[in-house]
């Protein structure tokens, strides 16, 4: 069977999925892998997309996914995708719209995704909120990372909110850390010193959560250092689990020790909420691990929501050792639309070893828009050859 005929098959399937936004999304995925073997197939698609985005009621929603709609396009037409984007209703939001866009072109056309960079960062610089110019500054520093690593750079310095500017540095820093790790750990170590001098505790705590997964990568005992700035447990516990995960790539057992600590921590967490967020990253991580112990702590949680949402994140995790456990644990998840997101995934992982199975599982999965997005992928995996 071809991608062609695959994404065709997904087309079909969107006529299951009763909710415009869901069907708007499905088709913008199904359009981006389109867009490689028929691309006037796939912009009708998008334009059925938007379509749909007009019936969606919530203006905050709706917005969410005509960005996604947006991004789809930039592959696909990106004249339309600029259209789209100078038509959105502020500022900022035509900012991180022009910002995706560069960043979907960077591989295929650079100077076109220089012109929309350049745009975004012309706008940008207008707008006269603070808070809206500081996070479109932001975005288009992070986008300017992947071109020119000094402009991203001299972008940020103009970012007046002191924890915009570090989360700008360290977004920076993760771009660069693919390429440049030892320009990346300098732009972290500048990030750090501004973490420093926040003073709001949330707004600290976003910045360290990013500067964590940076260092991860670099250095992990800055890492374990920026893990214990963080001042609230359930950060400090995802904290320790993000460098836990970084240690399993490396293979080096002492991430089941860091979990280990995690967990202690968890359990000290008062609000059932914020425990069980935290134990989701904890069990998810220590699945590189010991599977036994990350089920058990999953079947510990005692919200259903939450529960599922962890078992989903491990079977996904398991899915590369071992497809069969990965659906064993997929289940037992209570909820038909987290069990379908979980199967999409897993149908995913088997792709390369066994792509005849894993059109099976995906055929399978009862919910419509994950069965579209597994057969995308695997549709995209496929043209990949």
């Amino acid at each position: 069977m071809s991608a062609k005929d695959l994404l065709e098959e997904a087309v079909e399937v969107v006529k299951d999925i009763a909710e415009p936004d869901w069907k708007a999304l499905a088709l913008s995925k199904i359009a981006q892998v389109m867009a490689q073997v028929d691309r006037e197939r796939a912009e009708a698609l998008l334009d059925d997309a938007l379509k749909f985005v007009r019936q969606i009621r919530d203006q905050s929603w709706q917005l969410s996914v005509l960005l996604t709609i947006i991004s789809a396009f930039a592959i696909v037409e990106p004249d339309q995708a600029y259209q789209l984007a100078m038509d959105l209703p502020s500022e900022t939001t035509q900012v991180l719209a022009l910002t995706d866009i560069a960043e979907r072109l960077v591989q295929g056309d650079k100077q076109m995704a220089l012109r929309f960079l350049r745009e975004a960062e012309r706008i940008a610089n207008k707008i006269g909120d603070d808070e809206g110019r500081a996070e479109a500054l932001g975005a288009v520093a992070e986008a300017w990372a992947l071109f020119d690593a000094d402009q991203a750079l001299k972008v940020a310095e103009r970012i007046r909110s002191v924890p915009e500017r570090a989360t700008a540095l360290a977004s920076i820093a993760r771009i660069l850390s693919d390429y440049d790790k030892a320009l990346a750990k300098s732009v972290a170590d500048e990030a750090v010193k501004l973490a420093r001098q926040v003073r709001d505790r949330e707004e600290k705590a976003m910045v360290l959560d990013e500067l964590v997964e940076v260092f991860s990568k670099l250095d992990e005992k800055q890492a374990m250092a920026l893990a214990e700035m963080s001042p609230f447990p359930e950060r400090k516990a995802v904290a320790l689990s993000v460098i836990a995960q970084s240690l399993a790539k490396k293979g080096d057992t002492r991430g089941k020790e860091l979990l280990d600590r995690a967990a202690e921590i968890v359990r000290q967490i008062r609000d059932p909420d914020k425990q069980a967020s935290a134990w989701r990253s904890v069990a998810t991580a220590m699945a590189l691990f010991d599977v036994e112990q990350a089920l058990n702590w999953a079947k510990g949680i005692r919200d259903l929501d939450w529960r599922d949402w962890t078992l989903g994140d491990i079977s996904v995790t398991v899915a590369d050792k071992s497809v069969d456990k990965a659906l064993e644990i997929a289940q037992q998840i209570n909820d038909p639309e987290e069990r379908s997101s979980a199967l999409a995934d897993i149908a995913i992982a088997l792709a390369r070893s066994d792509f005849e199975r894993a059109i099976e599982i995906a055929r399978k999965i009862p919910d419509p828009f994950y069965r579209v997005q597994a057969l995308c992928e695997l549709a995209q995996i496929r043209d990949e050859g």
